[in-house]
């Protein structure tokens, strides 16, 4: 007797249920993303009871006739793959006909859809297990999807699905995502009758990422831009001084399609290895352009994650654009007005209802009047603030040599500031024209001594030196199986050559030249387990470890008493530095106190 049956449709299209709609963002997000496939200008998403009751996407796309109305809940009925060499070059957002017949198997779904031409609309009512009913339905453009008792036939499923507030917060996620990387069209989310966004759909970028944001975000937005052979970078990224706890505001986009790539994320956490601490992570909305044979989306049932040819190139150019774009503007930390915890996507549920609670007023002009009247009385209040936000900057020239920090005539990156003293042994206060400045001593040391020891690496080779004796390090299974060939070659790179003595234990026979007055081989121990442990461990961030902690050992402390002469003397190597605000951990160096935000704390503004 055969062992082995042939599955119903029923049971198919559970099993395929299990991958492409795992929770209720899922079919917000197959049901959008049909939308926009569909050429839709005007999106609007209505979600009950965190989507288990009802979840509603009504678009004014490209509408079906009858005999696509009932194919489209058919498993692998597909409208965008029409042979593997479409397969090979994708470029619609759904792709793979799983996404209807999976929610049909495990909700009842409502369909109406008209496409302009037939002479009636239709209207589709599916229920698992069963043929869709397809009746004639209203002649409207496009197509409402209405998806009721999501999982009820599942009860595992739905007994697992999260609280309300982390189910809705999952579904404010996908549809910003999608709103951010389809600028030009019109997004609406309702969540229990209340409108949480509402995008003008006007294709431009900044001011989409204000009616989702707010602007607050946009004001502290940089943006960068960068081309290759391959790829074409370009997006936001926000000054330091707005950073969260989480990567969940890094944001990246590919063909239009949100996506998550590893690569890119960690080549934008380098750019920002100067400006931010440890722990702390940027707001950024990265586009990328790429051809579509460059790129296999059909990798996971999500499409989330993606395979990219000549990703290390890709990597390497959103780096070296968001640098770039941080150097030029060189950004300076002020207090933060907005409250970044409020943002944070895995704990908010969205409490930026102030203007989208006047509606449910469908009149999208008295809702843009009421974003113009908002901005008008922002700007009166800010406008001192906005004009001085950020530092004078002199631009460098194309492809200037790193600034010599002993130059006869050196150029400075910071205004004129004058120092008034010293509070708490710690931070110096300065006057400025737009200010008041305060300069963390111990972190300004930090940053000259680096650029000064990094002006030394890149005038000549590594230097090594032989300790009297080699130093013996003690080090963990897990670090020990790191020792590989390729690992040993990059520490032999940055000065340290290293073998297995005994057991756990490695013999260090060479080391840096910076490191041979350091009597602690903490630091050594430090800098090989960061390489060992790393697979793909970088030689830029060997040594940009190794001259911030040499930098950080030789600079002046914290609870120091300074003169006014070495007050001065530290300010003036500071300017001169090409990154001045930041130590090389990334902390501020200074904080300005802008004539706006003091008179503001004296109640002095309003008269």
């Amino acid at each position: 007797m055969s062992r082995i049956n042939l599955m119903s449709a029923e049971l198919a299209n559970r099993i395929a249920a299990g991958e492409v709609v795992d929770r209720p963002s899922s079919v917000v997000k197959e049901l959008v993303e049909n939308s926009l496939d569909a050429k839709s200008k005007n999106i609007r998403i209505s979600i009950n009871q965190a989507g288990r009751d009802m979840i509603r996407v009504q678009d004014d796309g490209i509408g079906m006739d009858a005999i696509d109305a009932e194919l489209c809940f058919l498993r692998h009925a597909s409208s965008k793959i029409k042979s593997t060499f479409d397969l090979r070059r994708i470029t619609t957002l759904g792709f793979r006909g799983e996404a209807l017949p999976s929610i049909a198997s495990v909700s009842n779904v409502t369909m109406l859809t008209y496409d302009g031409n037939s002479s009636t609309g239709y209207e589709v009512y599916v229920e698992p297990g069963k043929d869709p009913i397809v009746k004639e339905g209203l002649k409207r453009q496009g197509t409402i999807f209405t998806i009721r008792d999501l999982f009820f036939n599942t009860p595992a499923r739905l007994k697992y699905l999260k609280s309300d507030n982390t189910e809705n917060s999952s579904i404010i996620e996908v549809c910003e995502n999608l709103a951010i990387s389809n600028s030009g069209v019109a997004f609406e989310l309702e969540i229990d009758g209340k409108r949480i966004f509402k995008t003008s759909g006007r294709g431009n970028l900044k001011e989409t990422i204000s009616e989702i944001y707010g602007l607050d975000i946009v004001r502290s937005t940089i943006e960068f831009n960068g081309e290759n052979q391959f790829f074409k970078v370009s997006g936001y990224v926000c000054k330091p001084n707005i950073s969260y706890a989480s990567r969940y505001h890094i944001l990246t986009f590919l063909n239009g399609r949100s996506v998550y790539i590893y690569k890119v994320n960690q080549a934008l956490l380098t750019a920002f290895k100067d400006y931010l601490p440890p722990n702390r992570y940027p707001f950024a909305v990265i586009s990328i352009e790429a051809d579509y044979a460059l790129v296999d989306v059909n990798v996971h049932p999500s499409k989330k994650e993606v395979r990219i040819s000549e990703e290390e190139k890709l990597s390497k150019l959103v780096e070296e654009s968001v640098k770039s774009a941080l150097i030029s503007d060189r950004p300076i930390y002020t207090p933060v007005k907005i409250n970044v915890a409020g943002l944070e996507k895995l704990d908010k549920v969205k409490e930026q209802l102030t203007l989208s609670d006047v509606v449910n007023d469908e009149d999208n002009n008295i809702y843009q009047e009421s974003i113009k009247e908002e901005e008008n009385i922002i700007k009166d209040e800010v406008k001192e603030e906005v004009n001085n936000e950020v530092l004078p900057v002199i631009k460098e020239e194309e492809n200037e040599k790193p600034v010599d920090l002993l130059e006869s005539e050196p150029r400075t990156f910071l205004p004129d500031l004058e120092v008034i003293g010293q509070v708490l042994k710690t931070y110096i206060v300065c006057d400025g024209s737009d200010g008041i400045y305060l300069i963390d001593q111990h972190a300004a040391q930090e940053r000259i001594n680096y650029e000064k020891v990094l002006a030394d690496f890149s005038k000549k080779e590594m230097e090594v030196v032989s300790p009297l004796s080699p130093i013996l390090i003690d080090v963990s299974p897990s670090v020990m199986i790191g020792l590989d060939e390729k690992h040993i070659a990059q520490l032999h790179r940055i000065g340290f050559d290293v073998e297995v003595f005994t057991g756990n234990t490695l013999r260090v026979s060479t080391i840096p030249l910076l490191l041979k007055d350091d009597d602690d081989t903490s630091m050594i121990k430090d800098l090989i387990c960061s390489c060992l442990q790393d697979k793909k461990c970088e030689m830029s961030d060997l040594k940009h470890l190794a001259i911030a902690t040499v930098a950080c050992k030789a600079s002046i402390k914290a609870n120091m008493f300074l003169t006014k002469e070495m007050m001065e003397t530290l300010i003036k190597q500071l300017a001169q530095c090409k990154n001045p605000n930041n130590c090389p951990h990334g902390r501020p160096t200074i904080i300005k106190l802008s004539k706006y935000e003091i008179e503001k704390l004296f109640k002095r503004t309003g008269f």
